[in-house]
């Protein structure tokens, strides 16, 4: 059974703290978030323990200074996310820079914060993913013609490390150090599909793994794969299912 991830939340805010400690969506993920700092020193204090392995920041210096606690997290091996005021615009950047591994503006939504969180979880856990996201790795992999054994290994490693974001041709090929058009070619000759096919397959098997969770709505999952609206991850999954997504978990429920 992999470890709980216990997560320090780092807010100023009592009623903001209040409201993210409270969240579902750490239980969700195999977390606790019963750890929390209202100041930058009690923050670094907390770090200090040894047991913290995700840290969620909301930068309000010098009552929760960002770049300090980033700093420590970078010296502990510690993966972190940052709160940003909406107004922060280009700024954010230096975020990253600092050793943030995802940026989101305030106030987030439940959905852009557990994509974010579930993408500190893959570095907090050395790049393993989520249940429910492995066994949707596997039933996509299942569907592939068996091409070169490192290609797929590595097309294995590059879907585990993308857990939280929505991967692209050009990002996979980005990954392969490849040229967008070589990987396309590659990719079909080797797996007898085209990367966009593959991957709605998975986003799909994703999605069939979470509807069957029941942890998130449909208008969640829909955002957490990337999908641009709820009408096309809809129609996306009607066609490869033959059911809504709303059919699918009732019937789902009923097993």
């Amino acid at each position: 059974m992999t470890a709980t991830i216990k997560v320090l939340l780092a807010e100023s805010d009592s009623a903001r703290l209040k409201r993210y400690k409270s969240m579902s969506l750490w239980r969700e993920l195999g977390m606790t978030a019963e750890q929390t700092a209202m100041t930058t020193h009690e923050a670094l204090a907390a770090l200090e323990s040894g047991s913290i392995g995700i840290v969620v920041i909301t930068d309000r210096p010098p009552e929760t200074d960002a770049a300090v606690i980033l700093r420590k997290c970078t010296e502990k091996g510690i993966a972190a996310v940052v709160i940003v005021p909406r107004t922060e615009g280009a700024g954010v950047g230096r975020y990253f820079s600092m050793g943030a591994c995802d940026v989101i503006a305030e106030p987030p939504s439940r959905s852009r914060l557990r994509r974010a969180v579930m993408r500190a979880r893959c570095i907090a856990a050395k790049g393993k993913p989520g249940e429910e996201y492995c066994r949707a790795a596997e039933k996509a992999f299942a569907v592939l013609d068996r091409g070169n054994a490192g290609f797929i290994s590595k097309l294995r490693d590059f879907i585990a490390h993308s857990e939280g974001e929505t991967a692209t041709t050009g990002s996979a090929a980005e990954y392969f150090s490849f040229n967008r058009d070589y990987f396309g070619k590659l990719f079909k000759q080797e797996t007898g599909m085209t990367f966009n096919s593959f991957y709605n397959k998975f986003r799909i098997e994703y999605a069939k793994e979470l509807l069957g969770s029941g942890k998130l709505r449909v208008c969640e999952i829909s955002e957490l794969l990337g999908f641009s609206s709820v009408d096309y991850f809809t129609g996306v999954f009607r066609k490869q299912t033959g059911l809504t997504p709303t059919h699918y978990r009732e019937i789902t429920a009923l097993r």
